[in-house]
């Protein structure tokens, strides 16, 4: 683990726990995403140790390839006393943080500070953003796309395995606590209509807790590497999820259906190395 980004995102952390401090909520919320940025820092060291396009690199490389990785929920925390203190609902701590990392000499780096404000977003628009293509030279460009990847496939594994095994975590995943099968089992139509698609089912088309459980599953599609889903296999997690779709849908046509396809997506399409 980069030594000297360990201890900028430990700062934000201690910082933002002074803020939260006398407030439980805050106070586990800000732990937990404490906690997430180290479970994603271990994800991300399987994926470096294994995708081809790394193995050849340098040390230094690597370590910023690291760094890029550790640093990516580095303005979480600035999020979450901004939420705390000023009531602040929009906040991309994923620009936040680009922004944040680039004023400082030492992760001014189009590698570490593009691919992180863009970590959250859909990939679109990571080609959109004006500074991504105005890149002149292509491997670098390259290397901002796939260290991007790297990052988001990475944060995904930490988060679905999360799902997958800690359910005092799922609330803050499925949006509340109290299940209503009448109400939160149902799929709504614009779900059901995009769950069947190549890409991720937005998530402003959530309207229930099966939705919400749909639309995690989703993130499959938004995966990249292939070594991403070999240490989702050795976890478990899509069994465990699929559980979880069994838990919160009703709709048992729905969930044969996109097991299925979501099964033969993961079997059938082609990963990168």
């Amino acid at each position: 683990m980069p030594k000297k980004g360990y201890l900028l995102l430990k700062d934000e952390f201690v910082k933002c726990m002074a803020v939260v401090r006398e407030q439980p909520q805050w106070l586990a919320y800000a732990q937990e995403k404490w906690r997430h940025s180290m479970q994603v820092m271990g994800a991300g060291n399987y994926l470096v140790r294994r995708i081809q396009w790394l193995q050849d690199r340098t040390d230094n490389y690597i370590d910023m390839v690291k760094t890029a990785i550790l640093l990516h929920d580095v303005c979480r925390f600035a999020e979450i006393s901004a939420r705390f203190r000023e009531n602040i609902q929009s906040f991309d701590h994923g620009a936040v943080g680009a922004e944040f990392l680039r004023k400082i000499p030492e992760y001014n780096d189009i590698r570490i500070w593009l691919p992180i404000r863009h970590h959250g977003h859909v990939i679109e628009e990571l080609y959109a953003d004006k500074e991504y293509q105005n890149i002149k030279n292509k491997k670098l460009q390259e290397e901002v796309e796939r260290i991007c990847f790297v990052i988001r496939d990475a944060d995904k594994i930490a988060n679905l395995r999360m799902m997958a095994y800690e359910p005092d975590i799922l609330p803050l995943f499925l949006g509340k606590n109290k299940y209503v099968p009448q109400e939160d089992g149902v799929i709504s139509d614009l779900v059901r209509r995009n769950a069947f698609g190549k890409t991720t089912i937005p998530r402003d088309q959530h309207s229930t807790m099966a939705d919400r459980v749909a639309g995690y599953l989703s993130w499959f599609k938004d995966i990249n590497y292939q070594y991403a889903i070999d240490f989702c296999r050795k976890l478990e997690v899509l069994p465990r999820l699929f559980e979880l779709l069994d838990k919160y849908c009703n709709d048992e046509k729905f969930k044969k259906e996109y097991k299925n396809h979501l099964t033969q997506y993961i079997n059938t399409h082609k990963f990168m190395d």
